[in-house]
């Protein structure tokens, strides 16, 4: 197993850190306590470790078991829920196709979400939450269904370790044959690059919402993916395809920069109005803010 260099250790919420270890249980560990410790700091939430969740306050409620301090940031009355009290089932989607191998900074697209999953995998674990991981490829053949057994964790980055990724394939016909493994309700989350046929796969994901499933896309881009370098002349290859084209970006930066924004604040509008998360985020993104976001969730799912 690696260790994290002495130089490092003040350091753990750098992605650089995590996308240079091959490690991906040493990741998770380090994303998550970054991450908990984080929220421990912070005056948002309130974050203790001893309770799992919060559902809403319904009249009766024993009144020591109100989360004062929620109650002053959002004036809203919340319960914590005990770890007893709570089994969540987290199913998790990872998009394989080749484009998520795009990689112009630490590492692709793909190894960035491998290493987010593994750490919601762990986080799960310590809290005893069902969780399954499904691999989206041009069939559903590799998957861990939701589960809390001892081990399970390590099925999961055995599973990430042995994955591969390559080609072109509509993720959409995937996820819908995934429909009938999701039948407790609980947290989606997609970790995709959203290059596919958009709205067929918005829809997939709106029917788990309206499922009773709460639902989050984290969608995973390249740096470069968002914004061209200023000057010069770049071949660029579909990884999925294996067309190329050449062209010098300063002629394309604005208009290529104008367009992919107008794309992304429609993916926005279309998520909220399905009443799904969208969560826009970069392979330079501390992974730590996965955990967040997904914890903030977790935390009003009740």
């Amino acid at each position: 197993m690696q260790k994290f260099p002495e130089k490092e250790k003040s350091s753990l919420q750098d992605p650089d850190v995590f996308m240079a270890l091959d490690d991906l249980e040493l990741v998770a560990k380090g994303v998550v306590e970054g991450a908990l410790s984080g929220l421990h700091r912070s005056k948002f939430i309130g974050f203790s470790n001893e309770f799992d969740s919060h559902r809403d306050y319904q009249l009766g409620d024993d009144l020591k078991h109100l989360n004062w301090n929620l109650w002053g940031k959002t004036d809203k009355l919340f319960i914590k829920q005990y770890e007893s009290d709570t089994n969540l089932s987290l199913y998790i989607f990872l998009d394989q196709s080749g484009s998520m191998l795009t990689n112009n900074g630490k590492g692709s697209k793909w190894a960035y979400a491998a290493r987010a999953v593994a750490s919601l995998c762990y986080l799960a674990m310590k809290n005893r939450d069902a969780t399954g991981v499904y691999l989206l490829e041009n069939s559903i053949k590799n998957f861990i269904p939701p589960a809390v057994k001892m081990g399970h964790f390590y099925d999961v980055v055995s599973l990430l370790q042995k994955s591969n990724v390559k080609g072109s394939f509509e993720i959409t016909e995937t996820i819908e044959s995934i429909v009938p493994l999701c039948n407790r309700r609980g947290i989606v989350v997609l970790f995709s690059d959203l290059f596919d046929n958009e709205e067929e796969l918005l829809k997939k994901m709106e029917y788990f919402k309206m499922s009773g499933h709460e639902v989050i896309i984290f969608q995973i881009l390249d740096p470069l993916e968002l914004d061209l370098p200023e000057k010069g002349e770049y071949e660029f290859v579909d990884l999925e395809t294996g067309k190329t084209i050449k062209a010098d970006v300063e002629d394309l930066r604005e208009t290529y920069k104008n367009t992919v924004n107008k794309w992304r604040e429609g993916l926005k509008k279309r998520c909220k109005n399905m009443g799904i998360d969208w969560v826009p985020m970069t392979t330079d993104t501390p992974l730590k803010d996965v955990i967040i976001e997904y914890l903030l969730k977790r935390i009003i799912h009740y």
